[in-house]
């Protein structure tokens, strides 16, 4: 009898201590599976931080992109308004007759210009993946919207400009009633014309009073004035945008 109850004890004192091993086990592994947990989790807070980094820095970059755009749509806005004051100073008086020649005919030339925006930061920011990734939807919507709707629409300008002051640079250039010079800077400028001074003068007068070189002026002043209002609206979503990005980047 003595014999059968040390043998139950010693069954009891084998199972507790397999209940032990096993409780350290599982202990073991929940252990393992939280310090895997919170690797993974400060992992992943790294990352975000860095990718945070990043796109903050991405944000900087494209404030100084706009800023720069600003400039040179200001300085798109103040070349059409120059264009046009000078198309309008030959229909609005004869004021302009008193001038020479070179400079009449400087003042029937047409404006257009280069797209020097600058789109490098975007373009880095979207082969990096991170467009949907800049802050608030607000922001990606308008940085969205600026670099692929409104800077394809000033291409466009662009491009509609350029096609007509080539028009109508060949009028005024390239006609068979009036021998134009070449830029003074050239070599080019001192070849002797057919006609006198005065006759050249004579005859460009007489082209800018044609209805045909009055129709020429009208349309490129016309131009003009749409240019400027496509320039300033481009402008505002410049601005508008860099509002958005500059309070972003001051709340972070």
């Amino acid at each position: 009898m003595i014999k059968f109850f040390r043998k139950i004890r010693y069954n009891l004192m084998e199972q507790n201590k397999t209940g032990k091993y096993f409780k350290y086990a599982i202990g073991e592994i929940i252990l393992v599976v939280i310090g895997i947990l919170i690797a993974l989790s400060i992992n992943n807070w790294n990352e975000n931080r860095l990718a945070k980094k990043q796109v903050y820095g991405y944000l900087a970059n494209l404030t100084e992109d706009l800023k720069s755009d600003i400039l040179l749509y200001d300085g798109n806005i103040k070349g059409y308004e120059t264009d046009k004051a000078n198309n309008s100073q030959i229909l609005i008086n004869d004021d302009y007759k008193k001038l020479e020649v070179d400079s009449i005919l400087t003042l029937t030339q047409g404006y257009w210009m280069l797209n020097q925006t600058s789109d490098q930061t975007f373009q880095k920011i979207k082969s990096a993946g991170l467009l949907e990734t800049l802050g608030t939807p607000e922001i990606n919507k308008a940085v969205n919207d600026y670099y692929n709707l409104w800077i394809a629409r000033y291409d466009y300008l662009i491009e509609f400009d350029k096609e007509w002051s080539d028009r109508d640079s060949y009028f005024w250039i390239y006609n068979d009633n009036f021998e134009t010079n070449t830029p003074s800077f050239l070599e080019s400028s001192k070849l002797p014309f057919k006609d006198s001074s005065t006759k050249r003068k004579e005859d460009l007068i007489k082209l800018t009073e044609s209805t045909l070189g009055r129709n020429y002026l009208r349309n490129a002043i016309g131009r003009d004035e749409y240019g400027i209002d496509i320039i300033k609206n481009i402008k505002s979503k410049a601005v508008y945008l860099l509002a958005l990005i500059e309070k972003e980047i001051s709340n972070k």
